[in-house]
């Protein structure tokens, strides 16, 4: 038993020794992610991340479109919230009085002027209508469940928007925008489904038991706190006391030392279950275990009640109206689809243009009636009569595909907009791209990158996932959450085995 306990232990603490710092940080990043809205209104200062993370030329999804509302008009929106401009680009302004602040309240999805004139805004956290008496935004009802709004149309006086989970309608006739909620059928024959990863992801944030499940989560992040910690005592508080023995009284020295042992072992065996299923989900949720699931579905329940927004939930992207085919057009994570009535089964266009997994950036109807559809994977015009389709930057043409493509391509398009005529693509990493050499530039201003400091959640996010640590070991980064998650199995594991090699020699202590 002697020499079993031995093994276990070694295997227990060196990974958990070259790891720790890891899970300190997916437990403090893991606990923050939790509670997004709570956080939302704390910004870190970008001065005191690295350089990655340095705003520049309208990067790292500052934009994400404009609006033109007259001739010397111009409003800017995306993660940098909304601003208003010139033709010129020489004079800035914001437009956010109203809007809750900190950056990830002010990162807006989708805006959107209608006939009369009225503004509406799309955020993370709510749609904002914006009141031109008072002067300010003020928030519309919608189900405090699914106020993540992704997309906004406007057609005639009706307002149509998606959440990732639902479609919504409203008139905006006497200013009172009392959303209705219609049903989304999807094509004949569909079954709801869940995919593998959507399914890991929501099992290793808690969110499959709700409320109570993410109570459970932050659980486990102050056990895997406390564990840290505790592990990190018991093995330097020995070193300590024998390096100082003599010359210090260190009662309390040895007396954390005891309490961190028997407690690191209890709970780390009380816990061990919980452990091993948020290590073994968190594997699969990056790189390269990701590669698994990704592509992965399974059937869900067959509820006839539920079964369509079974269907549509956390998917919804966006929603275009295409007034020459007198169709709406429905972005979605599992790809986009198309119908008249939303009282009829929808349709899915079988050959689509490359779309990142990160998700659709850019979804613009053309002039010619073709669609644009820009994401990470790049920028594509699509013509769904003929089913070609072009690189919009290149002009080549690409082969369609009816899969999710990679995550990023030559250009990571993540906002697009048409001002006099001059066409930018906003890409992720190198801000403002003109589509023509003798387009007026479009300078980013100091104020606007003190504006948009970097919200908390991401900074928790980076962490979590552990991009917070590419500048310095570059790509290599995606290596570390899933041989940290391996440890933790390997350590949770051996961990349990200590506990009932001890428990067991106790017991047998007692029988003599």
């Amino acid at each position: 038993m002697t020499r079993l306990y031995s093994a276990f232990r070694k295997y227990h603490k060196w990974p958990a020794l070259i790891f720790t710092i890891f899970f300190i940080f997916f437990a403090i990043s893991g606990i923050l992610m939790n509670h997004r809205e709570l956080i939302s209104s704390i910004d870190i200062n970008r001065k005191y991340l690295p350089n990655d993370y340095e705003l520049q030329n309208w990067n790292l999804a500052s934009v994400k479109g404009a609006k033109n509302l007259n001739s010397d008009t111009i409003f800017f929106y995306g993660g940098a919230g909304i601003w208003i401009t010139n033709q010129n680009f020489s004079s800035w302004t914001p437009f956010m009085n109203g809007i809750p602040s900190g950056s990830d309240n002010r990162k807006i999805f989708d805006f959107e002027i209608s006939s009369n004139g009225s503004y509406f805004a799309a955020t993370r956290f709510g749609l904002y209508h914006f009141n031109k008496s008072q002067q300010l935004w003020i928030k519309c009802q919608l189900p405090k469940s699914d106020e993540f709004v992704t997309g906004i149309e406007i057609v005639d006086s009706t307002i149509y928007l998606t959440t990732r989970n639902s479609l919504y309608t409203a008139n905006d006739v006497d200013g009172s925008f009392k959303f209705t909620k219609p049903e989304l059928i999807p094509p004949t024959g569909s079954n709801p489904d869940i995919s593998i990863f959507r399914l890991f992801w929501i099992i290793h944030s808690g969110e499959i038991l709700g409320i109570s499940g993410r109570i459970i989560v932050d659980i486990v992040g102050l056990i895997m706190l406390f564990l840290s910690i505790t592990g990190l005592i018991y093995f330097i508080s020995p070193k300590i006391v024998k390096r100082v023995k003599g010359r210090f009284r260190l009662r309390r020295t040895k007396q954390a030392t005891k309490f961190s042992y028997k407690w690191h072992l209890k709970v780390g065996a009380i816990s061990a279950f919980l452990l091993l299923i948020v290590s073994f989900t968190g594997i699969f949720l990056r790189p390269p275990f990701l590669l698994f699931v990704v592509s992965g579905n399974i059937n869900h329940s067959e509820n006839s009640a539920q079964k369509n927004d079974i269907f549509w939930h956390d998917k919804l992207r966006d929603i275009k109206y295409d007034k020459t085919k007198n169709q709406f057009l429905i972005a979605t994570s599992d790809g986009i689809f198309y119908g008249k009535e939303f009282n009829e089964p929808l349709c899915r266009f079988k050959n689509e243009p490359p779309i990142s997994v990160m998700g659709i950036n850019v979804f613009e109807i053309l002039e010619n009636g073709d669609y644009l559809i820009g994401s990470f994977s790049g920028a594509f015009q699509w013509n769904t009569t003929n089913g070609t389709i072009y690189n919009y930057i290149t002009g080549q043409e690409v082969l369609p595909t009816n899969s999710l493509s990679s995550p990023f391509g030559s250009v990571a398009v993540s906002g697009y907009s048409k001002i006099n005529n001059n066409e930018y693509f906003f890409d992720y990493d190198k801000g403002v791209l003109p589509m023509r050499a003798n387009q007026k530039d479009i300078a980013m201003p100091e104020f606007v990158k003190n504006t948009y400091r970097f919200p908390l959640w991401n900074l928790a996010q980076e962490f979590h996932t552990c991009r917070i640590y590419s500048p310095i070991i570059s790509s290599f980064y995606i290596l570390i959450v899933p041989l940290a998650g391996i440890s933790l199995i390997i350590i949770t594991i051996t961990g349990f085995a200590m506990w009932l090699i001890k428990r067991r020699g106790k017991k047998q202590q007692t029988q003599f």
